[in-house]
């Protein structure tokens, strides 16, 4: 047998000095995008110029806002927790600010100012507004009131998302590992969030129960209700209604005001109606409070029970009423006026969910019973908001997404 064996010898490497000629880098700048709003939330004491103080803004030009016809005639005073907004140009110089201004009246009307050259004008461009459709999908941890508003989800849509459910199961009684899923309008005006409309869909998993809400609205006029998913009546609601026969003539919610080309923001329902009509209680109740109350005028509010106020504005005179009282449903507390900021005679019925007003429609009106027809268009719009609904029932996680 014959071996052949061959000596191994390692590679030499060398260094090299090379000088390379490169093209040259060319590198354009591109302008730095700094237009953005930013917000300030209002404190007890607060008035404009302490505000807009603590968005840096000199004196001289606070004078100048503060000075406006419109901020002078329409703006009397600040409401704590309400945003106030101001957006800045690529320059860091102010060029719009906003918020709403209420009026003591159930309504808000948007305040928007705009800076052109040096000088500050109400702005009466069109009103660009979206509403889009807000998803929240979020996983209880501790407690459901935490878990919510963790998720941003706004004060007013936890508290109507708790009244909506009452009768079927308490929110707070939610356990960790259970589910809460809700689809919501929200109103965006020059991008910002400005407000919430109704909630369209909502459904709890609790104990591997599912308990679920969908609203419809009959009249398609926005003052809908809530049904569970076999299409009845979620909630008793009331017994009856504050003026029979009225018609609402201004719903809940926020609006475009075509002649004013302003926003406003409407904390109850309003029912046209004569002069003089006897307003009753819709429910059982004590009195909290009657008198004059600012833009309501002639006002009475009723305590239903540790959540829920009722308020009853622009009254021509009040039944006889005294402080702790206790009514009845069907019991006369008073009748329609025009008192306060009011043109002409109406009754401004608001609801409220531990301060916080919600639509008298959703969760306090008498629900109707949907017929053959109404019944088959429900259980359309439910298909559409099942499908939206299946789409994250098996998430983990809190999520928020827009549509």
């Amino acid at each position: 047998m014959c071996v052949f064996s061959r000596k191994h010898t390692p590679e030499r490497y060398q260094a090299k000095h090379l000088n390379l000629k490169l093209a040259q880098v060319s590198i354009k700048a591109h302008a730095t995008n700094l237009n953005f709003w930013r917000d300030e939330i209002v404190q007890p004491g607060d008035n404009i110029s302490m505000v807009l103080s603590r968005f840096n803004i000199s004196s001289e030009e606070i004078q100048q806002i503060i000075g406006l016809k419109i901020i002078k005639d329409k703006v009397k005073h600040l409401q704590v927790n309400q945003v106030f907004s101001i957006r800045m140009d690529n320059d860091g110089h102010l060029t719009n600010i906003q918020f709403f201004n209420d009026d003591d009246n159930g309504e808000k009307n948007l305040v928007a100012l705009k800076k052109v050259g040096n000088s500050w004008n109400a702005d009466v461009s069109a009103v660009d507004t979206e509403t889009l459709t807000t998803f929240k999908a979020v996983v209880v941890k501790t407690s459901a009131r935490g878990a919510l508003a963790q998720a941003s989800i706004p004060v007013e849509i936890r508290e109507s998302l708790r009244e909506i459910f009452k009768d079927k199961i308490d929110v707070n009684t939610l356990q960790s590992g259970d589910t809460i899923r809700l689809i919501y309008d929200s109103l965006y005006y020059r991008g910002q969030e400005l407000s919430t409309g109704d909630i369209r869909a909502a459904e709890f998993s609790h104990n591997g129960k599912l308990y679920q809400a969908y609203y419809y609205d009959t009249g398609n006029d926005g003052n809908g209700q809530y049904y569970d998913a076999h299409g009845k009546p979620l909630r008793k609601g009331f017994s009856s209604v504050p003026v029979e026969g009225a018609r609402i003539s201004s719903p809940f919610g926020t609006r475009f005001h075509p002649i004013l080309q302003t926003l406003r923001m409407h904390s109850g329902i309003d029912y046209a109606v004569a002069s003089g009509t006897p307003i009753h209680a819709p429910s059982d109740g004590t009195v909290e409070s009657f008198g004059i109350k600012g833009g309501y005028g002639n006002a009475v509010v009723l305590r239903h029970n540790d959540s829920m106020q009722t308020l009853y504005g622009h009254m021509s005179a009040f039944a006889n009423l005294s402080i702790g009282q206790h009514v009845r449903a069907g019991e006369i507390i008073g009748y329609v006026g025009s008192t306060g900021v009011s043109t002409g005679p109406h009754l401004h019925y608001e609801v409220r969910i531990n301060g916080q007003p919600v639509n008298p429609t959703s969760v306090a009106l008498p629900t109707r019973t949907l017929n053959t027809r109404e019944l088959a268009d429900f259980r359309q719009k439910q298909q559409h908001w099942n499908e939206q609904l299946a789409s994250i029932r098996n998430l983990s996680v809190t999520i928020a997404q827009l549509d």
